[in-house]
């Protein structure tokens, strides 16, 4: 009766070269997994951002003469460092020399007295504008604008849709056009899927009357400054 051939192949054998097999496919798998997963770890871990946010990155919105009873949209461009690119290499390869930028729409209004069943009371719009056209702001002045402005990210706090301004019954309300997310003039949630109201920018009034802000929302409460993430 012949002998029955013997496995080369014994048991340990097998899970050693499973065992090398998972750690060789892990190796592998980690640096593009981190490469991919690296923004966030940046953002929510490390609290860093694609556009720089040194002490003086501040990026001019516009006038406080700009400004109307209703909230007005400006548009502001960060500079932005790609995520998934680096800016060296593509100025040395001839492909950009171009600044990268975020183009972003920010809502600015005058902050306005909520009454209890929801509609609107006073603006808090400072009196002395009245007779203002420009020129040197007093350090009291300045606090009273900026104690009285609304400086609001454009994107829906539910997925980041740009929202509208809707005016209806002589007042007006912020609209996400996406998914039916409702804010008042100051931002602040009324109804739909958002899970707070809308974000607002770090901002600050110059003796010039301009306005400028910050590429990070202020969130309130214990978290302090939120930098924005872009990808």
């Amino acid at each position: 009766m012949a002998e029955l051939q013997k496995d080369p192949m014994t048991r340990k054998d097998f899970l050693g070269f499973g065992i090398l097999g998972a750690i060789t496919g892990a190796i592998l798998t980690i640096p593009p997994v981190a490469f991919v997963l690296g923004p966030i770890i940046d953002t929510d871990v490390l609290g860093e951002s694609d556009v720089p946010n040194g002490p003086d990155d501040w990026f001019e919105v516009g006038s406080i003469t700009d400004l109307k009873e209703e909230p007005v949209a400006f548009r502001v461009d960060f500079p932005v460092n790609q995520t998934y690119g680096d800016r060296a290499i593509q100025e040395e390869s001839g492909l950009s020399t171009e600044e990268f930028v975020v183009e972003s729409a920010i809502w600015v209004s005058w902050s306005t007295e909520i009454l209890s069943d929801g509609s609107y009371g006073e603006s808090r719009r400072p009196a002395f504008l009245d007779n203002y056209n420009g020129g040197t702001l007093s350090e009291e002045q300045i606090q009273e604008v900026q104690g009285a402005l609304n400086v609001l990210s454009s994107s829906c706090a539910h997925l980041g849709c740009p929202v509208r301004w809707i005016t209806k019954e002589g007042e007006g309300e912020f609209l996400c056009p996406c998914h039916g997310g409702i804010y008042n003039i100051n931002g602040e949630y009324v109804g739909g899927p958002p899970p707070r109201g809308m974000y607002a920018y770090t901002s600050e009034v110059r003796e010039d009357g301009k306005i400028y802000v910050r590429h990070e929302f202020d969130s309130g409460g214990d978290l302090g400054p939120q930098e924005p993430y872009v990808i």
